[in-house]
C-alpha cells in the first residue's frame, strides 16, 4: 500500500508542475492547478510562491495583502538549503515592494546558471517589460538561446518570449521568425501570436495582421486574459483600415465581453481596463462617436483611485474618469498618486513620479480641451514613457494625444517633431497611418 502522505506530496508536486506549465502557456486555468497543489499538501512552499508571482503580475495593488500573506506562508515552509524557491521568494519581496530592478537582478542571476528554466524566463521578461528595459529582455533570451534545443521541454514557449523580446528591442525580422516558429510548434501559443502581431503593427502591415490573427483566433479558447488582448490587437489593425463599426462590436463581444467567464471572475482586471480605455481613446481621436461605452468602466475606475500597482494602468483609469465626467475622482487619483508614491523609492515610484503623474495630468487636460497643457506636460516626458513599461504599441496612444493637441493648436512644427519621434521608436510609414494622416511633416 502506498503511504498516503507520500501520495499527497506526489500529487502536489504534479499539480504544481501542471500549474506552472499552464502559466507559462498563458492558460486560464493555471491558478486552479496551483490552488489544487496547495490544497494537496499544505507544507509545500512552491505553489504558494508561484501563486504570489502570478498575483504580482496583475499589477494591481488590491492584491498586495494576498501577496504578503503568501510570502509569509512561504517563509514558514521553505526548507533550510538555498533553492530555486528561495530565489523566487527573495526576488518577489523586492519586486512586490516596488523595487523591480532588484528582483529582476536575482531572477537574471538564476538564469545565468539555469538558462532553460521557463518559469524564470517568463517572470523576468515581465519584470523587465514593466520597467521598459527592452534591451535587457532581449539580452536574457539571446544569452540563453544556445542552451535551448528543438526537443528541450518548453522550447516553443521560450521562442515566444524570445520573439517578443526581440520585437520590443527593435529586431523585427528576428522577432517575426521566432514568433512564427513558436506558433508552428503550438498553434495555441498566444504569446507567439501576440509577438508576431506586434511585429506586423510596427511594420505597418495592417491587413497581414488581420489575417494573422483571424487565422489563429479559433485556438484561443483555453487562454487567459491574453485572449482579450489579442482581440485588442485585432482592433488596432481594424482601426488602421477604417473598420470602426467592427471595432465597436468587438469591444463588447471579444475585448471585454461582460458575460465571459474571465470578466465575470475578474471584472477589474487591469489588462482589460487598459485594453478598453485605450481603444475608446483611439476611436475618439479618430473622430468616432463611442456612445456610452466609457461608462462600462466608470464605477470600476472610480474605485481604483488609491490603487497604485501600475502607473500605466492608472493613466487608463484617468482616461475613463475624465471621459465619464468624474473630475472629482480624477483629482483624487492625482492627489493619491502624489501622496502615496512620491515619498517612495524604486522603479515603481520612479515610473509614477517621472511619467505616470504627468501623463495623467495630460489626459485630464486633453479632455478639458486644455491642449497647451497637454503639450507642456506630456511633451516634456515623452522620451521617458517607457519607464511605465508596456509595449510601443500600447504607449502609442500618448503620441496620439500629443499630435492631436498640436493639431488643435495649429502647431505644425510640433506635429513634425512628434512624428519623427514615433518613427524613431520603430514604427514604419508613420505619416501614412490613420491616426497621423494629415499631420504636418
Amino acid at each position: 500500500m502506498i503511504d498516503q502522505t507520500l501520495a499527497t506530496e506526489r500529487d502536489a508536486v504534479a499539480l504544481c508542475a501542471q500549474g506552472i506549465d499552464k502559466f507559462v502557456h498563458w492558460r486560464a486555468d493555471a491558478m486552479q492547478s496551483i490552488d489544487a497543489a496547495i490544497a494537496a499538501d499544505d507544507s509545500y512552499a512552491t505553489p504558494r510562491i508561484v501563486k504570489a508571482w502570478m498575483l504580482h503580475g496583475a499589477g494591481d495593488a488590491a492584491l498586495a495583502e494576498s501577496i504578503g500573506t503568501l510570502i509569509d506562508e512561504v517563509q514558514q515552509r521553505l526548507p533550510a538549503p538555498v533553492s530555486r524557491d528561495h530565489q523566487l521568494l527573495s526576488a518577489l519581496k523586492f519586486a512586490s515592494g516596488g523595487n523591480r530592478e532588484a528582483g529582476a537582478a536575482i531572477l537574471a542571476q538564476w538564469l545565468e546558471n539555469n538558462p532553460t528554466d521557463s518559469l524564470m524566463h517568463l517572470l523576468l521578461q515581465e519584470e523587465y517589460f514593466w520597467m521598459g528595459q527592452f534591451e535587457h529582455m532581449r539580452n536574457v533570451t539571446e544569452r540563453a538561446a544556445p542552451a535551448w534545443l528543438d526537443d528541450t521541454d518548453g522550447y516553443g514557449a521560450f521562442l515566444s518570449l524570445r520573439s517578443f523580446a526581440n520585437e520590443e528591442a527593435g529586431y523585427l525580422d528576428s522577432a517575426e521568425r521566432f514568433g512564427r516558429m513558436a506558433v508552428e510548434i503550438d498553434p495555441t501559443d498566444v504569446w507567439g501570436a501576440h509577438a508576431v502581431a506586434h511585429v506586423l503593427l510596427m511594420k505597418g502591415e495592417m491587413r497581414s495582421g488581420i489575417e494573422w490573427l483571424k487565422s489563429l483566433c479559433g485556438q484561443w479558447q483555453q487562454a487567459n486574459q491574453m485572449r482579450h488582448h489579442l482581440w485588442w490587437h485585432m482592433c488596432l489593425f481594424l482601426l488602421e483600415v477604417g473598420r470602426y463599426e467592427q471595432v465597436l462590436q468587438l469591444l463588447t463581444t471579444e475585448v471585454r465581453d461582460p458575460d465571459s467567464a474571465l470578466v465575470v471572475a475578474a471584472p477589474a482586471a487591469t489588462i482589460d481596463i487598459t485594453n478598453v480605455a485605450s481603444l475608446l481613446m483611439r476611436l475618439e481621436l479618430y473622430g468616432v462617436d463611442v456612445g456610452d461605452h466609457w461608462h462600462v468602466l466608470g464605477d470600476i475606475c472610480a474605485g481604483r483611485v488609491a490603487n497604485h500597482g501600475s502607473a500605466f494602468s492608472n493613466t487608463h483609469d484617468m482616461m475613463v474618469l475624465a471621459a465619464t465626467g468624474q473630475y472629482r475622482k480624477a483629482n483624487e487619483l492625482l492627489a493619491s498618486m502624489r501622496e502615496q508614491v512620491l515619498s517612495q523609492s524604486g522603479s515603481l515610484a520612479l515610473s509614477y513620479s517621472v511619467v505616470g503623474i504627468p501623463v495623467c495630468e495630460a489626459v485630464l487636460a486633453h479632455r478639458r480641451k486644455d491642449y497647451q497643457r497637454v503639450i507642456d506636460v506630456l511633451g516634456a516626458v515623452r522620451g521617458d514613457l517607457a519607464l511605465m513599461g508596456a509595449s510601443h504599441a500600447q504607449r502609442d496612444v500618448y503620441y496620439y494625444l500629443l499630435v492631436d493637441a498640436a493639431r488643435k493648436l495649429g502647431r505644425s512644427d510640433l506635429q513634425g517633431v512628434y512624428l519623427d519621434d514615433i518613427a524613431l521608436l520603430g514604427f514604419s510609414n508613420v505619416s501614412h497611418r490613420a491616426a497621423y494622416a494629415g499631420a504636418c511633416v
